[in-house]
Order: structure tokens, then sequence, then C-alpha cells
């Protein structure tokens, strides 16, 4: 009998195990990259058209641009200038000795002055009397005139008023944006929010004439539009000061 020492062994050694601890987990770091995607080059090449194009039609645009409002408040500030420190300048030279013969000699066939035909002759415009009526009512709000002693009384103006409220509005009910009035004088008008501006003009006045008048009346709804709002507003002379620039719109005069 063999012995015990004679087996092949039919165990094998065990395995060595480590028992040294594993570091916990780490995630694995994310480098930010802090360059920016673009830059201020990139943002001028890419905005400036977009930009330029917007200015172009802002300032440019046939209509509600900002030269219909630039331009004829560049236009009142230059005729009141002119108006409060040179009021005697004249841009024309006198009409010749032939042409005051010829027009003083219409000027008595017909009844009417020199000055009057001169003004014609010369295609003069100029506007004498601006009006403020309410939209709603035609009620008068303020009023400026070109006389002295108009300018001065409410009631010197009544009369006017009412016969302009009455030829405001053709036969369908609407604002009439012109009208003809005697002695050479047209009637414009133009209606606000709140009122209509109501201009007698003495000649043929132009687009030009029309646009400063649009700007006196926005000028005005923007400035007393606090005002308009509440019944009963005293703006009679408040408003006067406004109304006097429309009187300074006219044609450069024309030398006698």
């Amino acid at each position: 009998m063999p012995l015990p020492s004679e087996f092949p062994l039919a165990i094998e050694a065990a395995p060595v195990v480590d028992f040294t601890p594993v570091p916990a987990f780490q995630p694995a770091r994310i480098v930010e990259d802090t360059r920016p995607d673009f830059t201020d080059d990139d943002l001028r090449e890419a905005f400036g058209p977009i930009i330029e194009q917007a200015v172009r039609g802002a300032v440019y645009a046939k209509e509600n641009g900002i030269d219909t409002y630039l331009e004829p408040m560049l236009r009142a500030t230059i005729r009141r200038a002119l108006a409060e420190y040179s009021p005697g300048s004249r841009p024309f030279h006198a009409p010749a000795a032939f042409d005051r013969f010829v027009w003083h000699l219409q000027a008595l066939f017909t009844s009417r002055t020199y000055e009057d035909i001169l003004f014609e002759k010369t295609r003069r415009f100029q506007v004498e009397e601006v009006f403020l009526v309410d939209a709603a009512s035609l009620a008068l709000v303020s009023f400026a005139s070109c006389d002295p002693a108009r300018h001065a009384s409410a009631k010197r103006v009544s009369s006017t008023v009412q016969r302009l409220a009455m030829q405001l509005r053709d036969e369908g009910g609407k604002i009439r944006s012109s009208f003809e009035l005697p002695d050479e004088r047209n009637a414009i008008s133009l209606a606000g929010r709140f009122v209509i501006l109501l201009a007698v003009v003495h000649g043929r006045p132009g687009e030009l004439v029309l646009s400063d008048l649009e700007f006196a009346l926005r000028r005005i709804e923007d400035h007393f539009r606090e005002q308009f709002q509440k019944d009963g507003s005293p703006l009679l002379y408040p408003l006067q000061p406004f109304l006097e620039d429309c009187l300074l719109i006219q044609a450069p005069a024309s030398a006698a």
C-alpha cells in the first residue's frame, strides 16, 4: 500500500488575492474652450449691412421717415432765426423799370394794389392766418394772424372761423384738404388726432408748405397731448406762439 506522500497533489495552490484598496472613481476633466465663438469683427461684418439698410430705410422712407420730421424742423428753425435777426433781407433784385410800369398799369385798371400784382407775378405765397379747431365740434381752440388787431381779439376772427368751418367738410362729411377763398386766398386743412389746423394762405402753396404745416400740427399735438385729452383746458394763449411760427411760412419776399 503506497504512502500518502506518494499520491499526486490533487489540490492546486490557491491564488494570491491582492487586498490593496482601489482608488475612488474620478470623472475625467473637461477642458472648456474659453475662446469666443465670434469676434467684434465678425459682428461688424454680420450686422453692418443690416444696420445700414435699416438706417437708410428710416431716414429716406417716403412715409414717416426721419427726413419728414427733420427737414421741416430745420426750415422752421431757420425761418425763425431769419425773422428775428434779418427781417429786412431781400433775396431778389427789384423788378426792371418796364415791368414796374406795366404792373402799375395793371393795378390801376384792375383796382388792385401794385403789391398784389407783384405778389401774383412772382408767385409768392404767405400763411396769413392759422386756426386750430376741435376735431369733433370744429369749435375754435386757438389762432394766430398777421394782422395785429385780429391776432389780439378772438371776436374779430370768430366769423372767419365759422365760415371756414362751414366749408371744411365735403358732401360726404369728409375733411377737405383745401378749398379756395376770395381775394386770391386758399384754405389748407390738416386733420390731427385732437384738432384740425386751418391755414389761410395768400397765393398758391406748394408741397413744402404742406409738410411744414404738418410738422407744426404734429409738434402741437405732441406737446399738448395731455391738455387735449382734458375737456375745457385753456389753450387759446399757450398755443399762439406755436401757431405764430406758421405765419413765417412764406416765399422769400420780393423787392419792390
